[in-house]
């Protein structure tokens, strides 16, 4: 069994890193859910090069997609918004990623916590 002191070692290491994480997530600016997609499209004009010629065809065209209540909802985008919702949405995928590390952190620090638990019952 890993000696008290290592796991006291180990378990300031742990508490350092979360620090640096909630440090982190103070940093996070708004945050908005879905994702950003851009699209080229062809009009319905029937004689329009677009639906010929890949390359002119028209956009890009920004559209928001989220679920809500269960359901894919989209919108379309003025170029503004979706500047400033693709800014918000990387900021949620930073967030998310934080949490996700800090959720691993303190699996692995449960588990220093309780063998610490363990060491230091009497008898």
């Amino acid at each position: 069994m890993a000696s008290i002191r290592n796991l006291n070692d180990r378990m300031q290491t742990y508490i350092e890193e979360y620090r640096r994480l909630t440090a982190r997530l103070s940093e996070t600016g708004f945050i908005w859910p879905g994702h950003i997609q851009r699209r080229y499209l062809t009009c319905g004009k029937p004689n329009c090069v677009c639906h010929t010629d890949p390359e002119a065809r028209h956009g890009p065209y920004a559209y928001w997609t989220s679920k809500k209540n269960k359901k894919t909802v989209s919108r379309l985008l003025r170029p503004e918004e979706a500047d400033l919702l693709e800014e918000w949405i990387k900021n949620r995928r930073k967030l998310e990623a934080v949490v996700r590390h800090m959720k691993g952190l303190s699996q692995k620090a449960a588990n220093v916590a309780l063998k610490l638990q363990e060491q230091e019952k009497p008898g």
